[in-house]
Parts: C-alpha cells; sequence; structure tokens
C-alpha cells in the first residue's frame, strides 16, 4: 500500500510543478482557497486523534495557548488589513498614525509570537518537568520584545516559518521519515524530486510578457498577504535590482512558480496518504462541521476576499502551530533512526 501512494506522489510532484509553472498564480489561489481550508481542517481533526503526539496532562494547557497565540496573531493581522475596507480605514489611520506608536509595535512583535510557539512546543516534548517548561518559554517570550527589530528573525518566523518551511521544508521531512521506516525506492525518489523540483524552476529560460495576468488574478494576489513572501525570497537569494524586484520578472515567476508548487504539492501529499495516516476516520460529527466550515471559507471568498483570507488565516496558523510537536516528533525520530542504522553496520574488518 506504501509503495503504490508513493507511486502516485510521484506523478503529483511532476504533475503539480508543470501546473505551477505554467500557472503560478493561478494555481496557487485555487490551491490555498479550495484545497487549503479543507486541509487545515482535517489535519486538526486528525491531530486531535492523535493527541498532538502529547502526554496527555500536556494536551490542554498546549492547545488552549496556542489558540490565545492564534487570536493574538489574528488581531495583529486584522489590524493591517483594516486600512483594506473603508469602513475602518479611518479607525486604522487613527491608530497606526504613529511610526513609534504601540500598536505599531504591536503588530511588529506579534509575529515572532510563532517563535515562542515552536519553543513551547519543544519544551512540552522534550521536558516533563513544568519549572524548567516555563522558564524556556518564557526567556523565549522575553527575548521576542527584541526579536522583532532583528530582520533575518522576523523574517524567518515571521514570514518563512508558517509558509515555505512549513509547507516545502516540513513535508520533506515527512518523507523522509516515512522512506527510512519502509525503506521504498520511490519514496526515496519523491525525496529526490522535491530537490530537482527547484533545479528546473531556476534552471527554466522563463519569459514573461507583461500585463500577461489577468485583472482579477493581480487584484486577488495584491489583495492577499503572500507578496512578502515572494520579495524576502528573492531577497534572500539575492534577486533584486535595486532593492526592488518587477513584478513581470522571470526571477518573481519562478518564486512564484515555487510557492504554488510547495502549497500544492502540499495539500496533495496529505489527501493522497488517506490509506496510510487515516485523517478521515474521525467522529462523523467532526467531519460534518469540517465540511461546512470548508464551504463557509470558500463562500467568504466570492463575498469579499480580504474577509475570506482573514476569516480562513487564524484556521492556518492554528494547524501550523498544533503540528509543531510532530515536527519535533519526525525529527526525533529521523535522529534515532538514523543513528540505529549506522550502529548495526558491521565494524570494517581488521588488516590481516
Amino acid at each position: 500500500m506504501k509503495s503504490s501512494v508513493d507511486i502516485v506522489n510521484f506523478f503529483l510532484i511532476w504533475l503539480t510543478l508543470g501546473l505551477a509553472m505554467a500557472w503560478p498564480f493561478e494555481l496557487f489561489l485555487f490551491s490555498y482557497i479550495v484545497l487549503g481550508p479543507l486541509h487545515y481542517l482535517t489535519e486538526i481533526n486528525w491531530l486531535d486523534k492523535q493527541h498532538y503526539f502529547l502526554r496527555a496532562q500536556d494536551r490542554r494547557p498546549f492547545v488552549w495557548s496556542m489558540v490565545a497565540l492564534v487570536l493574538v496573531l489574528t488581531v495583529s493581522l486584522m489590524i493591517g488589513e483594516s486600512a483594506n475596507w473603508q469602513w475602518t480605514k479611518p479607525i486604522h489611520d487613527t491608530m497606526l498614525h504613529s511610526p513609534g506608536g504601540p500598536v505599531n509595535y504591536f503588530v511588529k512583535w506579534s509575529w515572532t509570537l510563532l517563535l515562542v510557539a515552536f519553543v513551547a512546543a519543544a519544551a512540552c516534548l522534550f521536558t516533563e518537568r513544568w519549572d524548567l517548561r516555563l522558564f524556556i518559554i518564557g526567556v523565549c517570550l522575553l527575548s521576542s520584545f527584541f526579536f522583532y527589530a532583528v530582520p533575518t528573525v522576523a523574517i524567518l518566523f515571521g514570514v518563512f516559518l508558517p509558509t515555505i518551511i512549513h509547507v516545502f521544508l516540513f513535508t520533506i521531512l515527512f518523507m523522509i521519515y516515512g522512506s527510512l521506516k519502509v525503506r521504498s525506492f520511490w519514496g526515496y525518489a519523491n525525496i529526490v524530486s522535491m530537490f530537482l523540483v527547484i533545479v528546473v524552476i531556476a534552471a527554466w529560460p522563463r519569459n514573461v510578457p507583461v500585463n500577461s495576468l489577468s485583472h482579477p488574478v493581480m487584484q486577488l494576489i495584491l489583495d492577499s498577504a503572500f507578496l512578502p513572501v515572494n520579495f524576502n525570497i528573492c531577497k534572500w537569494l539575492g534577486l533584486m535590482n535595486g532593492g526592488q524586484v518587477y513584478f513581470y520578472s522571470p526571477a518573481f515567476f519562478k518564486v512564484q512558480s515555487f510557492v504554488a508548487f510547495a502549497y500544492t504539492y502540499h495539500y496533495l501529499n496529505w489527501f493522497s496518504k488517506t490509506s496510510i495516516i487515516k485523517w478521515h476516520q474521525v467522529e462523523k460529527k467532526k467531519f460534518v462541521v469540517s465540511a461546512i466550515l470548508w464551504v463557509v471559507s470558500i463562500a467568504l471568498y466570492f463575498v469579499d476576499y480580504r474577509l475570506g483570507f482573514a476569516a480562513i488565516f487564524a484556521l492556518s496558523v492554528l494547524h501550523i502551530v498544533l503540528e509543531f510537536p510532530l515536527n519535533f516528533v519526525s525529527i526525533r525520530s529521523i535522529a534515532m533512526t538514523v543513528t540505529a542504522k549506522l550502529k548495526l553496520k558491521p565494524a570494517a574488518a581488521p588488516n590481516a
């Protein structure tokens, strides 16, 4: 069964790449709006069934602390988005009129809470001592008031962790863990394919006609909060020209192709593994509620894209932070598997 799923995923990787290279913006919008909410809802249900990979006494404190953290981030997002709605723009301009004001400080600082959540998940997983956990989390929380001003930390945890790191690097992490357990040829082929995707996109001689995007697609992209991801990837790769990158430049479209691939395959990889992780086997009531929320989230995008994005944002970030313990479990399992295999290797024969 695992082998057949790996074969399916091999073709999904290359099919997704072809679609991402042909329609980088359109594919991303479809995947994020339609596939994304269904993935978030089903994974949260599955994580709950797995008790979030934590000890029984740790589950409730962890979940509620993550819910509180996501609410803070959602408020921060809504403050920024309030500039785009006519009825909230006067309030936005009043609150953010001073660059050094407390509201501006709150918006900038809040994103470093993802670093705090990441550290909190590790603390809950690797130590049972609450005094040590609180000390680690407290130090990280206090440090966050300074981290937000460090561009590298702000970009890494505020921009890349909930986006590219989650949908691309952590997906590869799970693929490595599965392949080490089963030792599937197709599983290893899929891991290699994920890295080859980057090579293919980078080597692709892309020519982009100016104004090649339709106005609705362009407007949706501009209204989304994902342009900072593209710009920061271009910046880190040295693709900026005088501190700027042209929207219709080949480099920008290549980066968008990678983003579209990463998100789309992340979702398809999850849905393709129904028979392995059995994410669909949850209580009927939860399944029905998830289906209703999925339909509502899509409907909100048609009512107002910004409203739809804001509404689904909390769900997206919640599924990311609730998955942090699983990320650490996977890293630990990979390290233990590799270490065990190295120990089992026969010692070299002594010289005669």
